[in-house]
């Protein structure tokens, strides 16, 4: 019997925190379908082991001769946890269970500064003693391995220190948009004046009137990043007890190495025209798969099938307190009774997953909430549930929905493209407010609250719901989202992409 090649070796670094992490494993997926002898290391912090095993376990299915996942456990906080600490540590504003309040506060020139201040940290959210031990890990776990090639998460600011320090070959994989790497490239300075500058929350392009207080925007988030304390203290710790250089997402945009390739969860056409530098690879949504909703909760799909739905999932960084959530009923039954009495009216329903801030009831007799929705509750044409068994996206894949109310997370954003679902955004913060921009270019949706933003309105949310679902303009945004997610299918799927292209960087090795 002739030997066999030697098995690649590809590892994985990403945060554990699932907005990043889902990008990882959906990659992971392709990668085992495409190269079933492939070895796969998967290193982040604790939390996320069953999720790395469940994708070995879901391709075995169908490749049984298929190697698991290999799991390292990286050492040291997780970016989420640090960042709780850090907000303690220097005293910054925030509400229990939620983001600091500069998020929660209308965009100007005083919330919109403080706002981008209160970001700086999410680059760099360790002290110095806890980015030593997760660096150490890290490197420690890239020595142990010796992959042919490491896939680092491009917001990992310890992955990238550790990748930098070693000198290795390895590429970034983002789940971030083309803007986010572009935009400091663009000819005649349009990334300071022409795209909506962070926390803005303005449209694009940039209004005329708007451009000077864009570029001040801009220009404060580099004063902000330069002058940040906790950054410089750990980057002198850094170095003081190693001999690295703290290696940040900055670094890739200003001091990228010339043969690194950065992978991203977009595609040119889903996002602001841009000149795209060659070392972006837009691969397209990278999703993670799910199963057929008919197999994985088929009653949940019967009930689906009952009419068109209006999927409300607002994800799980954001809690609602009872009088938003009033709000948003309220909204609902506005759409609801107005649907009802159209000519040739169907059985319109809403499955609202609605993560609470505090507890309150939502459905029983009497209480705020029930009294707005009550008789479509006792209809069951709506359900207000606090955790769905399904996957987003197998819910917008059934066929059934007809609109997706999200807080425009890249991840919910890229489930509705890549499904063809008009999409209605209420932006809470940081890249959201990008992503409802985005729906309105790119005609597929409409901004849910651009007068109450962050906060919402039935109002105003009513009456962009109807826009979405009845009339005019309602087909124009189906047309659109149906051309775009068959746009998507022609470009092929981002996570196959995204693992083609891992493995064009990481050819076969020869006897």
């Amino acid at each position: 019997m002739a030997p066999q090649n030697p098995p690649r070796k590809i590892l994985l670094l990403t945060n554990v925190e699932r907005g990043e992490a889902n990008v990882f494993l959906a990659t992971c997926d392709a990668l085992l379908r495409l190269a079933p002898n492939i070895e796969l290391h998967f290193a982040t912090f604790g939390g996320l082991e069953d999720a790395v095993a469940s994708v070995s376990q879901h391709v075995r299915e169908s490749v049984p001769q298929l190697k698991p996942i290999i799991f390292h456990k990286i050492k040291g906080t997780s970016m989420e946890d640090s960042l709780r600490q850090y907000f303690v540590r220097e005293k910054v504003p925030t509400r229990a269970g939620y983001p600091p309040n500069s998020y929660l506060q209308r965009p100007g020139i005083l919330n919109t500064t403080r706002a981008v201040r209160d970001t700086v940290p999410v680059f760099v959210p360790y002290n110095g003693p806890q980015m030593v031990e997760i660096f150490r890990s890290i490197c420690e776990t890239i020595k142990k391995v010796d992959a042919d090639l490491v896939v680092v998460n491009s917001l990992m600011t310890a992955g990238l220190t550790a990748c930098y320090h070693l000198k290795i070959k390895f590429t970034c994989l983002s789940p971030n948009s083309i803007k986010d790497f572009a935009a400091s490239v663009q000819p005649k300075a349009a990334g300071l004046w022409k795209i909506p500058a962070l926390f803005s929350g303005y449209k694009f392009p940039v209004p005329w009137y708007s451009r000077p207080l864009n570029v001040y925007f801009n220009l404060f988030s580099v004063f902000a990043w330069s002058r940040d304390r906790n950054r410089k203290e750990t980057e002198k710790y850094l170095a003081t007890h190693t001999d690295a250089r703290l290696r940040t997402p900055m670094d890739l945009i200003m001091n990228r190495p010339d043969d690194l390739k950065i992978l991203v969860s977009s595609l040119p056409e889903l996002d602001f025209p841009l000149l795209m530098p060659d070392y972006i690879l837009p691969c397209g949504p990278i999703l993670r798969d799910a199963s057929p909703i008919q197999e994985s909760d088929p009653a949940l799909e019967e009930w689906l099938s009952k009419g068109p739905t209006i999927y409300l999932n607002l994800g799980s960084i954001c809690p609602v307190a009872e009088d938003q959530a009033l709000e948003l009923a309220l909204a609902l039954k506005v759409v609801l009774d107005t649907l009802r009495v159209q000519p040739k009216a169907q059985n319109f329903q809403v499955l609202w997953k609605l993560k609470k801030l505090g507890n309150y009831p939502v459905s029983e007799p009497g209480s705020p909430i029930g009294k707005v929705l009550g008789q479509y509750i006792k209809l069951d044409s709506v359900r207000i549930v606090d955790w769905i068994q399904v996957e987003p996206i197998a819910i917008l894949q059934s066929g059934h929905a007809v609109c997706s109310i999200h807080h425009g997370g890249a991840n919910s954003f890229n489930e509705a493209v890549r499904t063809g679902v008009p999409q209605v955004i209420l932006p809470q913060w940081i890249d959201c407010y990008d992503y409802a921009e985005r729906v309105e270019m790119l005609g597929i949706g409409r901004v849910g609250n651009r007068k109450a933003k962050p906060q919402w309105t039935a109002r105003e949310l009513s009456k962009e719901l109807l826009r979405v679902l009845q009339g005019q303009s309602a087909i124009s945004m189906r047309q659109r989202a149906s051309d775009l997610a068959s746009m998507c299918d022609k470009n092929g799927i981002g996570a196959v992409v995204a693992a083609q292209t891992l493995l064009g960087e990481c050819p076969e090795k020869l006897i």
